[in-house]
């Protein structure tokens, strides 16, 4: 599979100018993904604890906390994205089926965070072509209005809950573009996924990781 860094290097001059950034951006893009991803839980920690607004069935702010403590009941799915990333997007169908099969026994949570690609930043075709055009989001209100609409036109289930706008929660967990996280009802993180955007296998990998889950609990 190619990696990120090799298919925007092939990219023409005149495709980094529709999008918006220059070869610069791109550079230092991927050198704070690898910053992050240096600095965030492996597998084998113990998932650093957080708390976020929670976001209501209706996608409008709630105003309730929901912390990692709070759902460690059961094993937890964790997972971040948002709707301005087309690979997040065109994966949110195969998460919620994730979500459908194992939510009795899985407490999931997705974490909104900053767009990827909004308007006024880092543009890409795939998301003119399906005439999502959404500018960065100025505060919670604006996040919260986005990540509503994420789940209402995607038939998206998963409970989440909004990153602070100074992406507190991306930045702890590496969550940028989008990540995947399972860990186990003591806290310990089972598996990470590779850093985003990432492909099917990456997803089917953290299903299984999440079945591994559901069988080491009934076996205690």
């Amino acid at each position: 599979m190619a990696t990120m860094r090799g298919v925007m290097d092939s990219v023409s001059d005149d495709m980094v100018e529709a999008m918006n950034v220059t070869r610069e951006f791109l550079d230092n893009r991927h050198i704070e993904k690898e910053r992050l991803d240096s600095n965030a839980p492996k597998v084998g920690d113990q998932a650093p604890e957080f708390s976020a607004e929670r976001l209501s069935t209706d996608g409008t702010r709630s105003g309730e906390t929901v912390t990692l403590s709070g759902l460690r009941d059961k094993p937890v799915g964790l997972l971040f994205g948002s709707y301005t990333c087309p690979i997040f997007r065109d994966q949110l169908r195969r998460y919620e089926h994730i979500h459908q099969t194992f939510k009795d026994r899985i407490n999931f949570l997705c974490i909104y965070i900053l767009e990827a690609h909004p308007e006024d930043g880092w543009r890409v075709p795939h998301n003119w072509d399906n005439d999502i055009c959404i500018p960065t989001p100025k505060d919670l209100d604006e996040r919260a209005s986005i990540a509503s609409l994420c789940r209402s036109k995607e038939g998206f289930t998963i409970p989440m809950a909004l990153d602070t706008m100074e992406n507190k929660l991306l930045t702890l967990y590496a969550g940028t573009p989008e990540r995947l996280y399972a860990i186990a009802a003591n806290g310990m993180i089972t598996h990470k996924s590779s850093v985003g955007p990432f492909d099917m296998d990456d997803v089917d990998e953290w299903e299984r990781a999440l079945h591994g889950l559901i069988g080491s609990a009934e076996d205690t």
